[in-house]
C-alpha cells in the first residue's frame, strides 16, 4: 500500500470523521457501513455515519460508477459528493463490499497499489491500448482517446516516485489493487479481485493512523 507525500492527505489520527449519506437506499447504507467499518479496527479513527449534505465525507449512490477523492482533498469540496458508490443487488454483495472498501481506502490517503513505487508488473502496453480502441502512437488520438490514453495512464502506469511517497512492499492482495488481465501482461501474471484488505494494508494504516502509545 502507499500514499503520496508531498503532503501526505492523511487525516488527523483520533479524529471522529462525519459521513453523510446523501442519498440511497437503507440497505445500501447498511452495506456501506458494514463494508467501511472493516477499516475500524486498524486505524485510530471513528466514522460517524449521519443522513444530510453536512459531513466531511459525502457519499452519492450513483449506478455506473465507484470513485473518492483522496484522503483530505474531501475538505476541499465542500459543495460535492466526495464518494460516488455503486448499488448493487444483495447477489453481488461481496464484490460492493470490496469496492466500498477500497473507495474508502482512498479516503484514508492511499492510492492504487498496482502504482506503488515499489510494483514491477510487466505491463504489454500495445495489448492495453488495443483493447481500450486505441493505438500505441499518442499521434494519432483524437480527444477522447487521449481522455483513454490519460485514464490508462493514471490508473496503471504512472508508478509513484518513491522519494516522494509512503509506500510499504508491492502487495498483490492489496485491496487497493485493481484486477489484472493475463492478456494485459507480457509472460505469467494476472490479478484476480481482492475481496478483503490484505495484512499489509491493515500494517499500513495501523501506522497512518496510530494509537497513542499507553494504547
Amino acid at each position: 500500500m502507499w500514499a503520496k507525500n508531498n503532503p501526505a492527505k492523511f487525516w488527523t489520527p483520533g479524529s471522529t470523521l462525519r459521513i453523510a449519506f446523501l442519498n440511497g437506499t437503507q440497505a445500501f447504507k447498511d452495506e456501506t457501513i458494514a463494508a467501511a467499518s472493516n477499516w475500524l479496527p486498524h486505524i485510530n479513527l471513528k466514522f460517524d455515519f449521519v443522513e444530510g449534505e453536512e459531513g466531511d465525507i459525502r457519499i452519492l449512490s450513483q449506478p455506473g460508477t465507484f470513485s473518492s477523492l483522496i484522503g483530505t482533498d474531501a475538505l476541499l469540496h465542500p459543495d460535492e459528493p466526495t464518494m460516488r458508490l455503486w448499488p448493487h443487488p444483495p447477489s453481488q454483495a461481496r464484490y460492493f463490499a470490496a469496492n466500498v472498501m477500497h473507495e474508502f481506502g482512498h479516503m484514508l490517503g492511499a492510492e492504487h497499489e498496482q502504482t506503488n513505487p515499489t510494483a514491477n508488473i510487466p505491463w504489454d502496453k500495445p495489448a492495453i491500448y488495443k483493447q481500450h480502441g486505441i493505438t500505441a502512437d499518442p499521434e494519432e488520438d483524437n480527444y477522447q482517446a487521449s481522455v483513454t490514453r490519460k485514464r490508462l495512464h493514471d490508473w496503471y502506469f504512472d508508478v509513484g516516485n518513491p522519494d516522494e511517497s509512503i509506500y510499504s512492499e508491492y502487495d498483490q492482495k492489496s485491496i487497493m489493487h485493481y484486477p489484472v488481465s493475463q492478456s494485459w501482461t507480457l509472460g505469467d501474471f494476472q490479478i484476480f479481485i481482492n475481496l478483503g484488505l490484505s495484512e499489509q494494508d491493515k500494517t499500513f494504516m495501523s501506522n497512518a493512523y496510530p494509537y497513542p502509545a499507553s494504547q
